[in-house]
């Protein structure tokens, strides 16, 4: 202390001299003091062996006071200062040992995505249904309107309970969506045939926003090495363009297993969900089941993983009653395109509405509407800051119906942040 006195007095900013500080008091007990030098020794650091050093000791100064969120951010510094190879899979090490003890676990994920379609609008304005000569007219606000997405995705949860075995969490999640439209488009008010059109309004760009908050409470029970089961109840409520859309209640269950004891062997996982929704604004109850089975296997080449979803939607409401199956893949190559790392996926869905109908048609078989999508992802895992790294992924999606105002596409280009460990 009295070696890192007497720097202190000749350059007050020297990282080397509040790390000592920092390291002393930490082993006194006097952890505020130690804060705050441990952040001053990071902020001072010129190398990045220094940055790395005092990363470590913030960490563990955060950690002696049970601040875990705090520590793992320290660790994240680590990581991303870490001079050597060696010193960097030790940091994750820590990184992963701090999330698993920590009783507090949060993930955050937000991106801006330009689309030529935010609204989910038609392609043409006549709507046209298949096995009818009648043709309507759709209005401005149906069609596919451009523009900029924005979203953000919160959730955070608390460890309860614990056992050898066993966790359970109480957790809350957010999710916002803001939408910037191209343009300023208008939107005609309806009017009869033969009156004079009223004057046009703008469309709101809020009319496309979306806020849902919700809590669920979470219970993982391990088997044994190999398999694990994940029960939980959830529910909250969903708000559309400012205004109150529906209250939701369910419960899923998920099974995890491990075909062999290596890191490479094949997961299988399997999920069943029940959700009701109770909308704020009319009569309509709906009971959303789903059945998911998935596969994840690690090739020499890369990690390829699929996923097969079945949802039914039981409702009050003609229109609303569905069924759908989905399939999707995903191949994350390990060769990267210089520093970029890269990933492929794609899809399939189709959506059945029996009981749909347009006025007085009711198409053959009701409703039908075929999708599919892809996207390729592009992310520097060795470039960003405190192990986040800037994503791009080029989006395509194409849905073709036998009612035409619902036959749509979207090409999208979606920038955001994530995780590279």
């Amino acid at each position: 202390m009295s070696l890192a006195e007497a720097i202190l007095l000749r350059d007050p900013d020297s990282a080397l001299a509040h790390y000592i500080v920092a390291r002393e008091m930490l082993a006194a007990g006097n952890t505020d003091v130690a804060r705050q030098a441990a952040s001053r020794s990071f902020s001072g650091a010129g190398t990045d062996r220094q940055h790395y050093e005092a990363a470590i000791l913030a960490a563990k100064v955060a950690l002696a006071d049970e601040r875990w969120i705090a520590a793992q951010y320290w660790a994240r510094h680590a990581i991303q200062y870490a001079p050597d190879v060696p010193s960097k899979d030790l940091a994750v090490q820590d990184y992963y040992r701090l999330r698993s003890e920590s009783p507090w676990n949060w993930r955050l994920r937000f991106g801006v995505k330009p689309s030529s379609n935010v609204n989910g609008g038609a392609e043409d304005r006549s709507n046209v249904i298949d096995g009818y000569d009648a043709v309507g007219v759709l209005s401005d606000d149906a069609l596919a309107l451009s523009g900029i997405v924005g979203t953000l995705n919160f959730d955070t949860n608390y460890r309860i309970r614990r056992t050898e075995k066993s966790q359970t969490y109480l957790g809350a999640e957010l999710y916002l969506r803001g939408v910037e439209l191209s343009g300023s488009p208008k939107l005609t008010p309806f009017h009869l045939p033969g009156t004079p059109a009223p004057a046009s309004v703008e469309i709101r760009n809020s009319d496309y926003s979306m806020v849902a908050l919700g809590m669920n409470l979470s219970h993982r029970q391990v088997l044994d090495r190999s398999t694990q089961f994940t029960a939980s109840l959830s529910g909250g409520q969903m708000w559309q363009g400012g205004d109150p859309g529906y209250g939701y209640a369910g419960a899923s269950l998920r099974a995890d297993r491990r075909l062999g004891q290596a890191p490479s062997a094949t997961r299988l996982s399997f999920g069943l969900g029940v959700e009701r929704r109770d909308w704020n604004d009319s009569a309509q109850k709906d009971t959303r089941s789903e059945l998911i089975f998935g596969l994840t296997r690690v090739l020499s080449s890369g990690s390829l993983s699929g996923t097969m979803e079945l949802l039914d939607v039981a409702s009050n409401n003609d229109q609303a009653r569905s069924w759908s199956v989905t399939g999707s893949l995903r191949y994350e190559p390990n060769k990267h395109i210089g520093p970029l790392a890269y990933a492929f996926s794609a899809g399939a869905i189709k959506t059945v509405y029996p009981d749909y109908s347009v006025l007085w048609m009711h198409p053959e078989g009701g409703r039908q509407d075929e999708t599919v999508y892809g996207e390729v992802g592009f992310w520097a895992p060795d470039y960003g800051y405190a192990g986040f790294t800037p994503e791009f992924r080029l989006q395509a999606m194409q849905v073709d119906s036998n009612i035409s105002r619902f036959t749509r596409s979207e090409f999208s280009l979606a920038v955001g942040l994530r995780s590279s460990f």
